[in-house]
């Protein structure tokens, strides 16, 4: 059971962390609220537990988002309720109009504000603004949720700290494998056109969308002078590339190639697809490790095969005796294998630039 156990916590110890820093900062909340007679504590402690993330950048986002939301929304709903008194049903269901529309607007725009319309209600619905007013009402909450959400950071920044750069490595190392996977569907394309792949376009779209987060929180924590780790914007923005290279191979493969020119083809672009999928693997290998960016040349030497290739069936005449399209399909190809190509070298650059300052 032990030998088992030292095996399990490695691939949890960020969600242990994660769940240490929730308890941690929702008791440290409930303290403070105490201590400080706040009237209803429990919104710090609720904020704590939303604020707290897997990353400090992340909690930043979080802490940021709650904070503008309830200030926004604490204010719209005490100037409503201000300029709409009474308690009536009727006065009631006016004034939740005229601070929704403004809110509800804000909230379609920039969706992580969504707590401001929450806050008019409740700054508007709440038995408490009767007896405080609504402005010393809007003011208590909004001094609740600001000691939530500096408590969540605080303990996001000294318990168990997790940087966002690490979870990039982690996200642009599973998306780089993912991509090798679709490579590797690719290699026997010419001869029997590409297969659908199943989930696997959807899978390497979510991985980068989770790596185009974990790259936003890592910018937010460099900007915040927590890091000092190296901008992750171009591995992410290479990574989309090399994601927008296979598509467009997929596209080119999406049928059989002639008979006519698959002895030639074929096995010139089954090596090197097999060669940018080992690639991509080894790149990804590098990510998680944080290592340098492995010496890649296999990948060049038969990317320049199989254009040698393309060049022997043009002298032969064999793509001029093809339909157009299918011409058209090769002669593309060999657009896309150089472009994928160039983007792989600058993946290469860009793990061995974030090796080396990260040291």
């Amino acid at each position: 059971m032990t030998t088992a156990l030292l095996r399990w916590l490695p691939h949890h110890r960020a969600r242990l962390w994660l769940a240490l820093r929730m308890i941690v900062s929702a008791a440290i909340a409930y303290a403070l609220a105490e201590a400080l007679h706040l009237a209803q504590g429990y919104w710090a402690v609720l904020t704590t537990i939303i604020v707290t993330q897997s990353s400090v950048g992340g909690s930043l986002k979080a802490a940021m988002d709650r904070l503008i939301g309830s200030v926004c929304g604490a204010l719209v709903g005490a100037v409503v309720a201000f300029l709409v008194p009474g308690h009536s049903p009727v006065a009631l269901g006016i004034a939740l109009l005229a601070a929704l529309a403004p809110l509800a607007v804000l909230t379609a725009y920039a969706p992580d504000f969504r707590i401001a319309p929450v806050t008019a209600i409740i700054v508007l619905m709440s038995s408490g603004a009767a007896t405080l007013g609504a402005f010393g009402y809007a003011l208590d909450r909004v001094l609740e949720i600001t000691l939530g959400s500096v408590v969540g950071v605080l303990v996001s920044a000294l318990v168990g700290p997790a940087r966002a750069h690490t979870h990039v490595r982690e996200a642009a190392a599973s998306a780089a494998v993912l991509l090798a996977e679709m490579v590797s569907g690719l290699a026997p394309a010419a001869g029997s056109g590409a297969s659908d792949g199943g989930t696997l376009s959807s899978r390497v779209q979510a991985a980068l969308t989770r790596l185009g987060t974990t790259v936003a929180d890592a910018a937010r924590e460099r900007r915040s002078r927590i890091s000092d780790e190296p901008d992750a914007e171009p591995l992410f923005r290479t990574l989309r590339r090399l994601q927008q290279d296979v598509l467009a191979l997929r596209r080119l493969f999406d049928a059989p190639w002639p008979e006519s020119v698959r002895p030639t083809l074929a096995p010139a672009f089954t090596a090197y697809a097999e060669a940018v999928a080992v690639a991509l693997r080894s790149l990804g290998a590098a990510l998680a490790a944080r290592q340098s960016s492995p010496d890649l040349p296999v990948s060049r030497t038969a990317l320049a095969d199989y254009l040698a290739a393309i060049a022997t069936t043009r002298q032969q005449g064999l793509i001029r005796e093809l339909p157009t399209e299918a011409a058209g399909r090769i002669l593309g190809s060999a657009f896309r294998v150089e472009q994928l190509q160039r983007d792989l070298d600058d993946l290469t650059e860009r793990i061995g630039e974030m090796a080396v300052v990260g040291r």
